[in-house]
């Protein structure tokens, strides 16, 4: 039995908040999902069907944040990354590539996606990915569902 439904939201807590929109907003092209002005400390996003809600915190109050997580390397448990769908990776980093992002290792390649990673103002882990499954594939069973 499933008991949930899609991915509905994300929360992302950060330290300065306009450099966060801006990434997400004006380099990534991600838009408003709510009505923003600034200084309200908190901004909706809308990648796909899922909200991102950028929310900004005093660092004084909050612990350090950790260090920026890397593709492929020991990372804390935790949440590691988030990813963003693309048409043409090769064409979305071509673009980015004079921007200046934090790019977090090279093209990774496998059997599913191609991917690469970048890191957000805070160092938050994002991956840009180009699926290479065919969308139509039927659902994975679960361990124990019947054949």
């Amino acid at each position: 039995m499933t008991i949930v439904g899609r991915l509905d939201n994300i929360d992302v807590v950060c330290t300065d908040l306009e450099p966060m929109r801006a990434f997400y907003c004006d380099l990534l092209g991600i838009p408003l999902r709510l009505p923003y002005e600034p200084g309200q400390g908190w901004v909706g996003i809308k990648a796909g069907d899922v909200c991102i809600y950028l929310i900004e915190e005093d660092p004084a109050t909050l612990p350090p944040h950790p260090a920026p997580r890397r593709t492929g390397a020991a990372n804390p448990p935790g949440i590691d990354s988030f990813a963003f769908e693309v048409d043409v990776l090769d064409d979305v980093i071509a673009w980015l590539e004079p921007q200046g992002v934090s790019w977090a290792g090279e093209i990774v390649t496998s059997d599913w996606y191609r991917y690469r990673g970048l890191h957000d103002p805070e160092g938050n882990l994002v991956y840009l990915t180009e699926p290479l499954l065919d969308r139509c594939d039927p659902p994975v069973p679960s361990p124990g569902d019947a054949a």
